[in-house]
């Protein structure tokens, strides 16, 4: 089995520095990386799609960040998705929003895989790895 390869868009470097630690603490043999803006986020998608890194298989995506936020990140993931290497991309919004409105306009797009409402634990993580990696992680 492959390594896990996870993103975390997030402009919180406190939640980008637990949140590596609480995956690393889940399996050593992991890689992650960390962005504090969907702008940085989406020109990292380009490389994947051009071949020069490997896509991620899991998404962590904040909402409400500066320059580009999650929607912003959505919408232009969304026009790459038909370049896309056939490859399965999991982006869950990991917010601490709980307004309803969110959630809802969060459900109007067809690549979200979940919505998750922060702080996040290990279990939540370890949940969502056996989600996408169907416990082999």
């Amino acid at each position: 089995m492959k390594k896990p390869n996870i993103l975390l868009v997030d402009d919180d470097e406190v939640y980008l520095y637990v949140t590596t630690k609480i995956l690393k603490n889940l399996t050593k043999d992991i890689l992650v990386n960390t962005f504090t803006d969907g702008e940085q986020a989406i020109e990292y998608i380009r490389l994947c799609i051009q071949g020069s890194v490997e896509l991620p298989e899991i998404i962590l995506l904040d909402i409400n960040m500066p320059f580009l936020d999650g929607w912003g990140f959505l919408s232009e993931f969304k026009k790459m998705k038909p370049v896309l290497p056939n490859h399965q991309v999991n982006i869950f919004m990991v917010t601490s929003s709980n307004n309803p409105n969110d959630f809802k306009r969060a459900q109007e797009f067809e690549e979200l895989t979940g919505y998750v409402i922060k702080p996040v634990y290990e279990d939540k993580m370890a949940e969502i790895l056996t989600e996408v990696y169907n416990g082999n992680w």
